[in-house]
């Protein structure tokens, strides 16, 4: 039986789980490890068949701070992040990777960060990136720091135009913020949407220590998910079998969020602008045309990222 928490936490740190056994526990354990107490932990786990229930259950009734909820069913990655979110309360909020890490200072300097910066929506740290047994392999900055800017569309035009890895999804936002916003959509890609939501709705800051390390190992979902179906499956179990063109999609998402958020008009036709440049940039127009031969060959983008990799290397944060 899991000790509920008492009182509203500073920050909430939601933990989305499947088939976690292998990492979890360590992830788990780096969060108890910060030098700011002031947080709870919210396991949202998708129906594991493993040891992932009894891990965060046991670690549970030894820490209030950890709250345990299981789906009965599992319901694709992106409705249990967003679970994991709606049952929080803290003023900030971060989500974790079940095979992640955060260094012990890491929720005491992106707090500091963000309580200096009352504009700022997100907080993320240089990345130390680990293996499988949790050694170095190299650092990332994910150059997030270019969305420091005081115009919402300069931030969106660093966003959605410079090649990033999208490991500032996992930064520390504010729950304000992520109330009204689409969270994780159940789509391929849905990270980078959430990030262009954030940086129209405020500055992005980046503490240049590396005090989150994200681990790098072959059950990693973009390494086990190579085929089309399998990552619209992944994000959303109700579309195991439906056909999905997500470069497509993301770039809808573009456009509608521009639409949307409030901006001052100069301001949405200088993202409307950058929107035009998108097709230009990080192979995006070769990724949508591999999304409509993807609808015959599911397998066709790993074998056009493989080919791409070959001819030019891994893509900045890929390694």
């Amino acid at each position: 039986m899991t000790i509920p928490s008492t009182g509203q936490p500073l920050v909430s740190i939601g933990v989305p789980v499947f088939n976690g056994e292998n990492y979890v526990e360590q992830a788990l354990g780096s969060v108890l490890a910060q030098t700011m107490g002031d947080f709870e932990i919210v396991v949202s786990d998708n129906a594991s068949t493993d040891r992932t229930s009894m891990i965060c259950q046991d670690l549970a009734a030894t820490d209030r701070r950890i709250r345990y909820y299981r789906n009965e069913r599992n319901l694709g990655a992106g409705a249990n992040y967003n679970l994991a979110f709606a049952k929080s309360r803290g003023t900030y909020f971060k989500w974790l990777a079940h095979d992640d890490r955060i260094k012990p200072g890491y929720l005491a300097a992106t707090v500091a960060t963000l309580d200096q910066a009352p504009d700022a929506v997100l907080c993320n740290t240089v990345v130390d990136y680990i293996n499988g047994q949790g050694e170095h392999i190299a650092f990332y900055d994910s150059g997030l720091s270019g969305a420091d800017h005081p115009r919402p569309s300069h931030r969106f035009a660093t966003m959605i135009l410079m090649s990033h890895s999208c490991v500032d999804f996992f930064g520390l936002c504010r729950r304000a913020t992520l109330v009204d916003s689409m969270l994780h959509g159940p789509f391929h890609g849905a990270d980078r949407a959430f990030l262009a939501q954030m940086a129209l709705r405020g500055r992005l800051l980046q503490v240049k220590e590396p005090l989150v390390e994200m681990r790098e190992h072959d059950q990693r979902y973009t390494r086990a998910k190579q085929d089309a179906k399998g990552r619209a499956a992944w994000h959303d179990a109700a579309k195991a079998k439906a056909r999905s063109l997500p470069t497509w999609r993301l770039y809808r998402e573009y456009v509608d969020l521009v639409a949307k958020e409030r901006l001052a008009p100069a301001e949405r036709t200088a993202c409307r602008l950058a929107l035009l440049r998108w097709w230009i940039v990080n192979w995006n127009s070769i990724r949508a045309s591999v999304d409509i031969g993807a609808l015959a060959w599911p397998r066709l983008p790993h074998h056009a990222e493989m080919v791409k990799i070959r001819l030019f290397g891994k893509a900045p944060g890929h390694f």
